[in-house]
């Protein structure tokens, strides 16, 4: 190579790891800034040195093995000789040993570094410092007696570490067989492979060192039969035990013999012995590890499962339930009597609590009565309970944040976006309280407006606000939504509003040039380097979604991606559930969760508040006893407080999460049963309600502020009904508790089975087949209102059941709903008011039955117009005469109600 040819080499090489480096710095001293910001250094720090030590030592590991592999290689084949021409002139010249062993170091180095960060990259360092601080479990599986910690935090690493040691000598055995074939030690010649002695043995070490390694991954494989069986319910089974067990046993054994049979084919330059090792071992790979577990399970299984299978199913209930934090379920029997009559006195002031607004309904109403500015939006409604005592109300709240598809095309300028305050942040929230309504059918709105914010007088005091900005939010800053990160500067209202001297102000300072340098190179920004607007006190502000700033901070709990807000002390405090999961706890089910993956351990294991202000994020722990959380608080000590330390008033808050219930829930569904038998028939077998085909989503657990049966007081739950598998009859309740000190108490109320106990969807199709209801929903409708209803609540009284649905019109003009009726039932009768109060009255009256329905329509829909009662009633009338003569099959009586009808409705026949 030519003098300046060499020259360009060099300065490519040193301006690409000069490139590679600063990237590194970079990136690195940008994230020591944000992690020091908010609070967590300590926690970035131990994280980068466990993730650079690792793959440091996996590095230096895997390019010792390749750079002894290479030597080896190198004194094989001796010294290296280049031929050069020059017209007729050969000259022969030796490449210098120290090129040699220098471009083998390099070789070494380069394929290390790739192998440790292709095998140990993403969340390795975590699963790494995980496995060297874990906590025992303190329970051992039944068939090795292994502390469960072994599954989760130590058979995952060895699995990772066995995958980098195959993937490091199968690149060895790449480069050597490319350096033998190229200096003749590995040749096709005379139509035969010839391959030389040191190529052969160097070549057969290798090979036997994978089939090593693969004997041990059949070893530990024994252990992963606990996370992959094929038993009922997905757990370990007969067959696993008895045939795949024992068949990865004697497989790692066979794997010992084959490699044997590499090294000693090779030592005596034989093919006989190696390839009856490996044929031995591909025959056995088929024969003992998949025909013999088959026949095992046709022949012995299936004709006697149940039998063979029994001790297996209760292995597989107990740990699913110990998985999915169901081990601590108090189960009841709900006394439910058909005939009884229920105390009406004092169950009506409790109904008076429960809520008819949905939430999905609400943010459609909040963005339609609530506008402000365009580039506002209420993404999300929240339930949550405020107020003490008997003034203490359901609520729905609701957080006005920055939407960009708001903000006119001209006006998205870098200024605009990155500096100006009224763009960079959210303001204000919406409370109405959840079971009431303005006489036009709107919701009742304690807390609106933002300049200024309006308290209703009726309000309880916690609602007051007194800073409504929200700099952080569920959908600031979001990837791509054009906000990835804003500027805070001095002097503006954006770092004014965010209160006195002493508090933390959200943000790193610009400060000094570097900074800013390395700040521009990281978002690729170089507006940071020019722009007039910006000073040393400038702070930038990024991570605002609470998403990436709890992931950031704790990337081994899954975050709800539904986050609550509460105010607190007059400002925005955003509470964020964490999760601990994990698919390496054995004997359990799996569970596919969206956003989450394939799961087989979850608990909701911490909560995150995070203000909505200063971006302040602290977390609390909820379930102090889980060897998961324990083990990341000993890595991190610092990061995970007591939930005691959460303030007071947040923990009157707290609540539990949807997700996880519906998690429980959806186990539950089978693993409810106690005996194997029912098990493994599937008899008696639930499922959740599905959607009632309106848009409305049956299953959704919901939260409501009501008196369990047997208590007093009203409390927060969330509950979720289960109907009978392939039937719709209700035969559970699942309730979880969220006031202190029953927070996180699960309790499920079994009904019984020899009574007819009607689910969500037949009590739904009972209301809209009503004889009064129906026509009324249909009169509606014609005249040219859309019409939507709710969600259906079982509320569980002290032997029976009040089922309640509230209906919301709309006009098609404005599609704003607002609550027109409530429909109450007690699983027979259905009346229809326009409160609750009106509608459990008419139910408990039977004076004011009309067939099993209520009562004509006692007041008008929103935006419909005055309709005289005369003309309701002869209108219902002729419709039900219709539909009786229809059933009669007197066609022509039929045509002559319906014509009379429509006469009516079109003005022609005058009213009465």
């Amino acid at each position: 190579m030519r003098r300046s040819g060499r020259v360009v080499l060099l300065v490519g090489v040193v301006a690409l790891a000069l490139y590679l480096a600063v990237r590194t710095l970079v990136g690195v001293y940008t994230e020591a800034l944000w992690f020091d910001e908010v609070g967590y250094g300590s926690v970035f720090w131990t994280r980068l040195a466990v993730t650079w030590i690792t793959r440091i030592v996996a590095a230096f590991g895997a390019a010792t093995l390749v750079f002894f592999n290479l030597s080896i290689l190198g004194q094989g084949i001796g010294p290296l000789q280049l031929r050069r021409e020059y017209g007729n002139l050969e000259i022969v010249e030796q490449v210098p040993a120290r090129l040699l062993r220098g471009g083998a170091v390099i070789v070494s180095l380069l394929a290390g570094w790739w192998l440790a960060t292709e095998v140990f990259g993403g969340d390795s360092a975590l699963a790494h410092l995980a496995w060297l601080r874990q906590v025992d479990w303190g329970v051992r599986d039944p068939l090795f007696q292994r502390d469960l910690s072994f599954y989760v935090f130590s058979l995952p690493v060895y699995f990772r570490l066995l995958d980098f040691l195959l993937a490091a000598v199968l690149w060895c055995f790449v480069l050597v067989i490319l350096g033998y074939a190229l200096t003749g030690g590995v040749r096709w010649h005379g139509g035969r492979l010839e391959i030389r002695d040191r190529a052969r043995l160097h070549l057969a070490a290798l090979g036997a060192v994978v089939v090593l390694l693969l004997g041990v991954r059949y070893w530990l494989g024994r252990y992963g039969l606990l996370l992959e069986g094929t038993g009922i319910g997905g757990g370990l089974g007969y067959t696993d035990v008895q045939a795949r067990l024992p068949a990865r046993r004697a497989l790692a054994i066979l794997a010992l013999f084959t490699a044997a049979s590499l090294v000693f084919g090779a030592w005596y330059r034989s093919w006989a012995a190696p390839a009856a090792g490996v044929a031995f071992l591909g025959i056995g790979a088929i024969a003992i590890g998949r025909v013999y577990p088959a026949f095992i399970q046709k022949f012995r299984v299936e004709p006697n499962q149940f039998a063979m299978e029994a001790p297996y199913i209760g292995w597989n209930v107990d740990f699913t339930r110990q998985a999915y934090g169901l081990h601590n379920l108090v189960r009841r029997t709900f006394p439910y009597r058909r005939d009884a009559a229920p105390d009406w006195d004092a169950i009506e002031p409790r109904l008076r609590r429960i809520p008819l607004w949905d939430e999905e309904l609400l943010g459609h109403v909040f963005n339609q009565v609530e506008p402000v500015y365009a580039y506002y939006h209420f993404h999300s409604v929240d339930a949550d309970r405020y107020g003490t005592g008997p003034d203490r109300t359901q609520v729905a709240i609701a957080v006005r944040e920055f939407q960009l598809e708001g903000l006119p095309s001209s006006a998205r300028t870098w200024q605009s976006l990155r500096l100006n305050s009224k763009y960079n942040k959210g303001m204000g929230v919406v409370v109405s309280p959840a079971a009431g309504a303005t006489s036009s059918g709107e919701p009742i709105r304690w807390l609106r407006n933002i300049d200024p914010v309006v308290l209703d007088p009726s309000a309880p005091p916690g609602l007051r606000l007194t800073e409504p900005a929200i700099y952080f939010g569920e959908r600031l800053g979001v990837a791509g939504a054009g906000q990835e990160y804003v500027f805070l500067r001095p002097g503006s209202d954006s770092i004014a509003s965010t209160g006195g001297a002493a508090e933390h102000v959200p943000g790193i300072q610009l400060g000094s040039l570097p900074r800013i340098l390395a700040l521009a190179w990281r978002f690729r920004d170089k507006n940071l380097l020019f722009s007039g607007e910006l000073s040393a006190d400038s702070r930038i502000v990024f991570r605002r979604s609470l998403a990436d700033r709890l992931l950031a901070i704790a990337p081994f709990l899954v975050w709800d991606p539904d986050a609550q807000p509460v105010i607190d002390n007059g400002r925005i405090v955003w509470l964020v559930d964490g999760y601990v999961a994990t698919s390496a706890f054995p004997l359990a089910r799996s569970l596919s969760l969206r956003g989450i993956g394939e799961v087989r351990y979850l608990r909701n294991g911490v909560k995150a508040t995070v203000d909505a202000v200063t971006g302040r994020v602290t977390l609390y722990a909820v379930d102090t006893d889980d060897p998961i959380l324990a083990t990341y608080r000993r890595a991190f000590p610092h990061l995970i407080r007591d939930l005691d330390a959460m303030p007071q008033a947040l923990r009157a808050h707290l609540r539990y999460p949807v997700l996880y219930l519906r998690a429980q829930a959806e186990i539950l569904k089978e693993y409810h049963l106690d005996r194997q038998e029912a098990f493994f028939a599937g008899q008696d077998f639930w499922q959740l309600p599905g959607g009632s085909g309106d848009g409305v989503d049956a299953q959704r657990p919901l939260y409501t502020l009501m008196a369990l049966p047997g208590e007093e007081e009203p409390e927060f739950i969330l509950s979720t009904p289960f109907i009978a598998r392939e039937r719709q009859n209700m035969t559970a309740l699942l309730v979880a508790r969220n006031d202190p000190p029953h927070y996180g108490e699960l309790i499920l109320y079994e009904l019984p089975r020899d009574q007819q106990i009607l689910g969500p969807l037949q009590v739904a199709a009972l209301m809209e087949q009503d004889p009064a209801i129906s026509p009324q929903l249909a009169l509606w409708g014609q005249r040219g209102s859309v019409v939507r209803m709710g969600p259906i609540r079982a509320i569980p009284l002290d032997s029976s059941f009040l089922y309640l649905r509230p209906v919301f019109l709309s006009a098609r003009e404005t599609s704003i709903p607002e609550l027109a009726r409530v429909i109450v039932s007690d699983g027979r009768n259905v009346r229809m008011a326009p409160t609750v109060a009106e509608a459990v009255r008419a139910l408990r009256e039977p004076g004011v039955q009309r067939g099993r329905g209520s009562e004509p329509i006692p007041r008008e829909g929103p935006g419909q117009p005055q309709v005289d009662q005369g003309l309701r009633r002869r209108a219902l009338e002729l419709l039900l005469d219709a539909e009786r003569h229809l059933r009669e099959g007197d066609f022509a009586a039929f045509g002559a109600s319906w014509a009379a009808l429509r006469a009516l409705l079109r003005g022609d026949e005058p009213a009465p």
